[in-house]
């Protein structure tokens, strides 16, 4: 039998729950398997779970106030029924609330049938006195507000009160639960931007060009998914944040250079470094995964990057002897908790804890330590996270420099905004601020 749109919307909700899986991911897999990409029920799909993952914190909220057990003992399914309701419920009055009700109790029949009288009354009793239920106000404490009420876990949002204070913790949490932009950069190893706008004007979309990336672009208004259109296949553009764009421009790496990107991924970076050089030099972009080894020569074939080379290599493990001393730029895109990229992956909120940052702040050391030795003199170090946490940033690189008085700090690049540069020359962009992913770098010459 197939299942309905919220059906699905549940079984992918409870795979992230119980397992170390993206929701995009997911949500790609079974909207080509049903054949729902660029529908309505895809659109409401991708909606609802999104929804969920956003929202989860005030929607267990009101689970935990009308259920009579203990909330943590519920099965992860049960509540991913009710949480898909409840946020239907409170997000939009556009549907009927009994339609709501027994659509989840027609789900629960199917995947949890002993659950399916709870669901119902657990809803209906939603419906009588969901008004008033009472939630955390400001001045019985900012962080309990603040988790509630924007949905972030109580610990995260006690550390960014320490670091940003009540108002900025507020908007960055509230900023955390909007859509983000869908942000592309023009590959200009094939195109220029303002060709790309007038093929991709021409092909029904509406874009602006980013404010801070010279090669990004906006899309405002689409009638396809962008990676649809001819000019994807073509390899005219790759799907990038502009805070990650920016990254490349504080490389500024020169035509001919040698240079090191090191935990690569998919290749975002690499392909923007190539282009950077016009494919002139050598790029060594290196991961421990071979799976995103594969994806890199995927896309570096796609974009038309030739002077890129990838393997797999963990520097964790130390860097082999001959690559020593030889890299006029060292791309250090280090493995963090990701706290910078919550818009597009909330499941990282419900995911991370509080113990799983030292073990990364550890291997970040490590990893730069190598890396740093890979450095010509006179070359450049360049370190990168997606986080706003202090550990995995600056305390980082403040540690580093201590340690190795032969790098210093380089000033802000001519070709990026010195607004998105501290007091101290760290490169920083927030979500609730520049509109972008959080990002935090540091460019170090090795005198």
């Amino acid at each position: 039998m197939k299942k309905s749109i919220r059906h699905l919307a549940t079984v992918i909700l409870t795979r992230v729950n119980r397992s170390d899986a993206f929701a995009s991911l997911l949500l790609d897999d079974c909207l080509d398997a049903n054949q729902l990409s660029g529908t309505a029920d895809g659109k409401l799909l991708t909606y609802l779970v999104y929804g969920v993952l956003r929202n989860r914190g005030r929607l267990d909220w009101i689970i935990a106030a009308l259920y009579r057990g203990e909330f943590e003992n519920l099965d992860e399914t049960v509540k991913n029924i009710l949480r898909i309701s409840l946020f239907q419920l409170t997000s939009s009055d556009r549907l009927p609330a009994f339609a709501v009700v027994n659509e989840a109790v027609k789900i629960s029949n199917l995947i949890s049938p002993q659950k399916s009288s709870l669901v119902n009354a657990l809803l209906r009793n939603y419906l009588r006195r969901g008004n008033n239920i009472p939630f955390p106000a400001p001045e019985n404490g900012m962080a309990k507000y603040i988790s509630v009420n924007y949905s972030h876990p109580s610990w995260l949002v006690n550390e960014w009160l320490n670091i940003f204070g009540p108002e900025n913790t507020q908007s960055l949490c509230a900023s955390n639960n909007e859509l983000p932009p869908v942000t592309l950069r023009v590959n200009t190893l094939k195109i220029s931007r303002a060709e790309l706008i007038a093929k991709l004007s021409a092909d029904g979309f509406h874009l602006a060009p980013t404010r801070h990336s010279p090669d990004g672009l906006i899309i405002h208004q689409g009638i396809q998914a962008a990676v649809k259109t001819e000019a994807f296949s073509a390899g005219f553009f790759r799907l990038q944040d502009e805070g990650a764009q920016c990254i490349a421009y504080l490389v500024v790496p020169e035509e001919n250079s040698n240079v090191l990107d090191v935990c690569a991924g998919s290749g975002g970076k690499t392909a923007h470094l190539a282009a950077l050089m016009k494919n002139h030099g050598r790029i060594l972009a290196i991961d421990k995964n071979p799976a995103m080894i594969e994806e890199l020569k995927k896309e570096a074939l796609r974009l038309g990057v030739t002077c890129a080379e990838a393997y797999k290599m963990d520097l964790s493990y130390g860097l082999p002897d001959k690559l020593s001393g030889r890299f006029d730029f060292v791309l250090v895109d280090a493995p963090c908790s990701g706290t910078g990229t919550l818009r597009r992956n909330p499941e990282i909120k419900w995911r991370l804890q509080p113990k799983d940052i030292p073990k990364t702040v550890r291997r970040q050391k490590k990893i730069l330590a190598e890396a740093a030795r890979a450095v010509k003199n006179n070359g450049k170090l360049i370190y990168c996270t997606c986080s706003l946490l202090p550990q995995e940033n600056e305390n980082i690189v403040k540690e580093f420099m201590a340690q190795n008085s032969e790098f210093s700090l380089c000033p802000p690049p001519a070709g990026l905004d010195k607004s998105l540069f501290d007091g101290d020359g760290f490169y920083r962009t927030y979500p609730h601020i520049h509109n972008t992913d959080g990002f935090f770098a540091a460019a170090l010459r090795r005198n």
